[in-house]
């Protein structure tokens, strides 16, 4: 029986987790071939020195997405450096064309991308990647979904499509381990980007669906 195959496409090296870190943990043990496409890794040294406190560094942002890609069993790669919070600045073209080039090579059974939020690098990837999803010659994946990460409780008017969850109850500690691995993106209250924001998203949708945690998936294309 061939190996599933799942990619995962990400405004950011953390957005993968938060939104469906669960149940990629699950589909490792079940064996599945897993690609993570992030738009952008680390920010400009010009930034960086206006703000001492960025948390962009692309040197340690790589190191930390190696890290959780290995856990995960996953191949990783970014499409342009150091243009965090300026994706929007990024020809359109230069990012379809490569999220084309993956889904032609590694060929997905399944996609999850982000929904749109109202950061401009999660509107800006979210538009690329359904516009890469257009019908194509020969090949189509099955199943498209887009994930959820904490700050969806503010705008979440935005999304479409039927729901989907997935039940974390036995690793959602195993993912906020995971997301911890990105030490430099952790945020305190009131902040979701911790512990507690992913355990409260995580139980909302766990009530919603009968679990004690869970994540929420809305579909945008299923072939069944």
């Amino acid at each position: 029986m061939a190996r599933k195959q799942i990619l995962v496409i990400a405004p950011h090296a953390d957005d993968e987790v938060l939104g469906c870190g669960g149940y990629l943990l699950h589909q490792k043990e079940l064996g599945a071939d897993i690609f993570i496409l992030v738009g952008t890794i680390g920010c400009d040294m010009t930034t960086m020195t206006l703000n001492p406190q960025n948390r962009q560094d692309f040197n340690v942002r790589m190191a930390e997405f190696g890290s959780v890609s290995e856990i995960l069993g996953a191949d990783c790669d970014y499409i342009v450096q150091n243009m965090d919070a300026m994706l929007d600045a990024v020809p359109s073209r230069e990012i379809i064309s490569k999220i084309d080039n993956v889904i032609d090579i590694f060929k997905p059974d399944e996609v999850f991308i982000n929904y749109r939020s109202h950061h401009q690098d999660h509107i800006k990837m979210y538009e690329c990647a359904m516009a890469s999803l257009r019908p194509r010659e020969g090949f189509s994946p099955k199943f498209v979904a887009l994930y959820e990460y904490p700050f969806i409780l503010s705008c979440q008017s935005d999304i479409k499509g039927g729901a989907v969850y997935h039940d974390i109850t036995d690793n959602i500690e195993e993912k906020i381990k995971l997301f911890d691995l990105y030490s430099t993106q952790i945020r305190q209250y009131p902040s979701p980007l911790n512990e507690a924001g992913i355990k409260k998203l995580a139980e909302i949708r766990g009530i919603e669906n009968g679990t004690q945690y869970a994540e929420k998936f809305y579909v945008q294309k299923m072939k069944i």
